[in-house]
């Protein structure tokens, strides 16, 4: 089979690039900015672009009359997320980086990964693609393992981030996790 119509090759490259974000992550303070910035960059196009992928390659179909519909709303509401989180950062940024507690903030910590989870998830549901739907646990286990070494460098930068973190309880998806 062709490697580029194989849903888990798309898979192992995504997750292979979360591991290196991680490893970048955990380590940036021994490297030059512009090695943690490639590894964002990498991180977008290579750990997302795959999970936009594979919904649309060959793999059994979910069997639900209401799968495109609720994979609809599912995309929908993750991608608006997303940006109720970004317009909340770009606030932070021109407030000197304030910490953001309020809004889309006050409900999860990880707001911009809750809407990474939730636009993949709905994407899948939308082609009724089984196995891109079976992979998003991984995907949410990648997005808990980067924000709890997100938090730690969070709470040494913000004195008040113990608190923020006691008051709002979930990491990435409420009730949950």
């Amino acid at each position: 089979m062709d490697p580029l119509q194989d849903v888990f090759f798309w898979a192992l490259i995504a997750t292979a690039t979360m591991f290196l974000e991680v490893t970048v992550f955990i380590s940036r303070r021994r490297k030059r900015r512009i090695v943690y910035a490639l590894a964002g960059v990498s991180a977008i196009i290579l750990f997302e672009v795959p999970r936009f992928i594979v919904p649309l390659l060959p793999q059994p179909k979910i069997d639900f009359a209401f799968a495109r519909l609720i994979g609809l709303a599912v995309f929908v509401l993750g991608l608006t997320i997303m940006m109720a989180a970004f317009i909340q950062l770009m606030k932070a940024k021109r407030e000197g980086w304030k910490l953001q507690t309020s809004g889309i903030y006050g409900i999860v910590r990880h707001p911009m990964y809750l809407g990474d989870i939730l636009w993949a998830l709905g994407w899948s549901l939308m082609l009724k693609a089984l196995y891109a739907l079976a992979l998003t646990p991984l995907w949410l286990f990648l997005r808990c393992s980067l924000a709890m070494l997100e938090e730690e460098k969070l709470m040494e930068k913000y004195p008040e981030y113990a608190e923020y973190m006691r008051k709002v309880r979930w990491r990435i998806v409420p009730f949950f996790i």
